[in-house]
């Protein structure tokens, strides 16, 4: 969490900063299982993290080295129900890494690393609980010459998608993408841009019946601050899947990618955002893609120095098409919400309470329909 005069870390020698936090909830999971028929349960979670960095104890990177290693341990424990669903504990944790070299902002480069591991629950109590690792490897090269009106960045993605669960493991890949970003600052802090992104997709599993891809995507925009205030990213452009023979491709209105996002720092401590997309996504579980339309939304509000409240919430409609049966004419509604406010105590202790919502709706016999809210009261130190 953020609050203003928050915790300012423990210097571990000279530029080395440590932050550490050690926070807990407890409280009331009303749909462990996402199912039509729902089973609660007690839920509690323990939270411990630390993040080290050279970065100023006000958050700003050095210019010659930057790092940053950070780790956020959750190990979730449900306090009530039968053995199924106490058999649910799970530990799920995210590790990450970041090493940047740059020369006074003219030219950077940047290698970063995250790692995380989760184990969700299963759609019915007697399947095995759903576990996935995945792994995002970047190296990034960027380039302003000229005082940074114009910007080349040339980006290279690996990532790793690992389902342990044998009723997923057919979904494990790998995807591989570069990508080509070139802008130019026509105002000080507003940019026009063209990105091109070209990836392959490819399936761990030989039994999997998937099939590999070369997904490109070329788009057009603006980005930037439109006035002190006001960020804005506006873009549209083309996108393709390059499926393997035999497989269905996006085609249509499922080829156009919109994006429209808006932020909005109303003051100092008040701050909104609000965004559109439309793309298709990769789908290693669910036939071969699908067509994604979403909405999404936040705010933030500081009160004094003390009291911190952040919602957000995020809709998506998505259509999915592949070779697989009953997969053409699949329809899925997704809603996610979350509402969090906390109360800092002597600038290092803070309590609070937790919301979150999970809605699924779709029209097919293979899809599930559920409605999930996890409540929760919180407390924690940080440093």
């Amino acid at each position: 969490m953020g609050v203003a005069n928050g915790p300012v870390g423990a210097k571990l020698g000279e530029g080395t900063l440590l932050h550490a936090s050690l926070g807990a909830d407890i409280g009331y999971d009303s749909n462990v299982f996402y199912q039509s028929n729902p089973t609660s349960a007690a839920v509690m979670h323990v939270t411990p993290a630390a993040d080290i960095s050279n970065a100023s104890r006000d958050g700003s990177a050095p210019d010659a080295v930057y790092y940053d290693l950070s780790a956020n341990l959750v190990y979730r424990e449900y306090l009530s129900g039968g053995d199924a669903v106490r058999s649910q504990r799970a530990f799920n944790p995210t590790v990450a890494g970041l090493l940047r070299f740059s020369s006074k902002q003219t030219l950077s480069l940047s290698l970063s690393d995250t790692f995380a591991r989760s184990q969700d629950p299963p759609y019915a109590p007697d399947l095995p609980a759903i576990t996935h690792d995945r792994n995002a490897a970047l190296l990034q090269l960027k380039l302003a010459p000229g005082g940074g009106r114009i910007q080349v960045v040339l980006g290279f993605t690996n990532v790793l998608d690992v389902y342990e669960t044998d009723l997923y493991k057919t979904g494990s890949n790998m995807t591989n993408q570069g990508t080509l970003d070139l802008s130019w600052r026509w105002l000080p802090k507003t940019a026009l841009f063209v990105q091109v992104t070209q990836g392959a997709v490819t399936y761990l599993e030989s039994n999997s019946g998937k099939f590999a891809s070369y997904p490109f995507s070329a788009t057009a925009g603006l980005r930037g601050l439109l006035t002190q205030k006001l960020a804005v990213k506006l873009a549209a452009g083309y996108s393709y899947g390059f499926y393997a023979s035999g497989a269905t491709n996006p085609s249509g209105f499922g080829d156009v990618v919109l994006i429209g996002e808006v932020n909005y720092n109303m003051s100092m401590t008040t701050a909104a955002g609000l965004g559109y997309t439309h793309e298709f996504q990769n789908s290693p579980l669910i036939g071969d893609f699908y067509n994604v339309d979403a909405v999404y939304g936040s705010l933030r509000e500081f009160v004094g120095s003390r009291v911190a409240v952040a919602a957000s919430g995020r809709f998506e409609n998505r259509a999915y098409y592949g070779t697989e049966p009953g997969v053409k004419g699949r329809t899925d509604q997704i809603v996610t919400a979350g509402l969090t406010a906390d109360y800092m105590i002597q600038r290092v202790f803070y309590i609070g309470v937790g919301y979150t919502l999970s809605l699924a709706s779709t029209n097919s016999a293979s899809g599930v329909d559920y409605t999930k809210h996890v409540v929760v009261g919180r407390i924690g130190v940080l440093y």
